[in-house]
């Protein structure tokens, strides 16, 4: 993506990353640093730009004639053409694409406004949300379902993940298929997005995430916060 607008950009790497938008620290998920494997996403205040420009794809998602083979839930990536618009949007750099069935343990977190979401991570994969949970269509989320369940062409989901080995990611497009397949309890396609080289955490990103994420948060919330932007930052460039 030599020619991308820089809207959407993460850093970071397996053991946690930040999400910004239009340069500005939106979403962070990472290790709380406090044993049994414990992870927590955490997103800045309702200032923050949201995700609309992101809304384009929603058409040929929903139906985008992706199959994944029976034995192994992979499936042959999508021509990043039908991407560009959200392709478009990302940092500038090489992306790797990939596309497969999610496991069978799969978490949604969703955290709100200036507050942090803990939990352990004893699944495969967790989707940080980026728009409204549940989502408020729910006409769109049955029609979804419907077809999941007859087994028709799958919709699929777009996540963004700091590296290849991260077991959490930001869901770029999808929120309605992703409340579908859990109404259908399937297991849904995404679309996986990976910059080639994993984007290192800049240290004035940190600074100012720690202002975004930490204003007006409860203390203890705070206090998380505190030690894995710390952390964080002693691996910063």
């Amino acid at each position: 993506m030599p020619d991308g607008h820089g809207v959407i950009e993460v850093t970071g790497d397996e053991r946690g990353s930040l999400l910004l938008l239009a340069g500005d620290p939106v979403f962070l998920e990472a290790s709380d640093g406090c044993g049994s494997v414990g992870w927590l996403a955490a997103r800045a205040g309702i200032g923050g730009p949201g995700l609309g420009e992101v809304k384009y794809l929603t058409e040929w998602l929903s139906a985008p004639d992706l199959v994944p083979d029976p034995r192994t839930g992979q499936v042959e990536p999508p021509d990043p053409e039908c991407l560009r618009p959200l392709l478009s949007l990302l940092a500038p750099g090489r992306y790797v694409m990939k596309a497969e069935v999610a496991p069978d343990h799969l978490r949604v977190v969703h955290p709100r406004a200036l507050q942090v979401h803990g939990w352990y991570a004893d699944e495969d994969l967790a989707l940080v949300t980026t728009d409204a949970w549940p989502p408020r269509d729910h006409r769109a989320v049955r029609g979804y379902r419907d077809r999941i369940r007859a087994g028709g062409d799958l919709p699929a989901l777009v996540a963004l993940f700091p590296t290849a080995e991260s077991p959490v990611g930001y869901l770029l497009d999808g929120h309605h298929k992703l409340a579908a397949y859990e109404q259908a309890q399937a297991r849904p396609l995404v679309i996986r997005l990976t910059p080639q080289v994993p984007r290192p955490f800049r240290r004035d990103d940190l600074d100012r995430a720690r202002t975004a994420f930490s204003e007006g948060a409860p203390r203890d919330q705070d206090d998380a916060l505190g030690r894995v932007l710390s952390s964080m930052r002693a691996g910063a460039a």
